[in-house]
């Protein structure tokens, strides 16, 4: 989908050692900076549709279906951090993006929090949008992790009953427009009966899940040698209660982690779907805090020259000074949205 003023992506394919990558690139304007985009488990890089042309009217937007998913190629394989993450700096450096900004939405988060841990780190910095930061092992035990986040059984549901669904879960959030249709379907195949399969298997959907649960997020941010930014979402649902609470709990552990900083939003954990417009200005006002100006191309920020801070009504992180990368002065905290 193309915004007012923007031009449609760009269809690219970069290779990932051995491993199909489906990316797609809003080129921006000449000479700007990169944001790299990835999405969440069992979603596709399409999640992006109404926050990419947004910021390509300021930066050069590059979102692509992690491996598993989407149009991407599904090795049986390779699904936990240290290869997701390579996949990523495969991304980067095939095509060129310099030291860009890396924004991850759930699962998405998690890959983007590895990227900013990592000790020659090609990112200027991260967002990481609902997830990424709260432990799913101090929630839950294996077994229940396994069961609880499995996706329902779609194959053989007739196209027009998965949409349906999807409308049913999403109506009460947010319009679904034909744009937010096209993110549900892109993540089913649908064969020639008009009935849907996920695109990502299920064996590999668990294989992610079992590297998210092993994963320590805590510990991640603490290696994190880029200012990072954690996009918090305060929901008010019944069923949300639980993991906002853990989520809380998660962002008061950061305000003692240098370069962290916390805001939080009002809103449902599929905030690029929902408030789109508010999430490209959050990441375009961190990019700028960067020092990721457009016109300034490949990242001018070093590391550790700058965190974002957060408030909200029951959290308020000002992020202290690193001592890894420099001195990290935190900015004036910005009230939840």
């Amino acid at each position: 989908m193309a915004h007012p003023g923007t031009t449609a992506p760009r269809q690219r394919v970069v290779d990932a050692s051995g491993v199909r990558l489906a990316v797609r690139e809003w080129p921006g304007p000449a000479g700007a900076p990169a944001v790299l985009l990835l999405h969440g488990l069992a979603s596709t890089s399409r999640i992006w549709d109404l926050v990419a042309p947004r910021l390509a009217r300021r930066f050069r937007v590059v979102a692509y279906d992690q491996r598993g998913h989407g149009e991407s190629g599904k090795p049986t394989s390779g699904y936990g951090f240290d290869r997701v993450t390579a996949d990523a700096l495969e991304v980067i450096r095939g095509l060129r993006l310099g030291r860009a900004l890396v924004v991850g939405h759930s699962w998405g988060a998690s890959v983007a929090a590895h990227l900013a841990a990592l000790p020659r780190t090609p990112v200027a910095g991260a967002v990481l949008v609902d997830g990424g930061f709260v432990s799913m092992r101090e929630r839950m035990d294996w077994a229940t992790a396994r069961e609880r986040p499995r996706p329902p059984p779609l194959a053989g549901v007739p196209l027009e009953g998965f949409l349906a669904r999807g409308r049913r879960m999403l109506s009460p959030h947010l319009d679904v427009t034909p744009e937010v249709e096209a993110v549900l379907r892109s993540i089913v195949r649908v064969d020639r009966e008009g009935k849907v399969r996920p695109r990502l298997a299920l064996r590999n959907h668990l294989r992610i899940l079992r590297a998210m649960w092993e994963s320590d997020p805590q510990t991640v941010l603490r290696r994190a040698r880029v200012p990072v930014l954690v996009l918090a979402v305060a929901s008010d649902r019944p069923e949300d209660r639980d993991f906002v609470a853990a989520k809380r709990r998660a962002a008061a552990a950061l305000r003692a982690v240098p370069g962290v900083g916390v805001e939080w939003v009002r809103g449902i954990h599929d905030l690029p779907l929902q408030r789109p417009e508010l999430l490209a200005r959050r990441v375009a006002r961190f990019a700028a805090q960067l020092g990721l100006a457009p016109g300034t191309g490949p990242a001018t920020a070093r590391p550790g020259s700058g965190a974002s801070s957060s408030a909200a009504p029951a959290d308020r992180h000002l992020p202290g000074r690193g001592p890894r990368a420099g001195p990290r002065r935190a900015p004036r905290a910005a009230r939840g949205a």
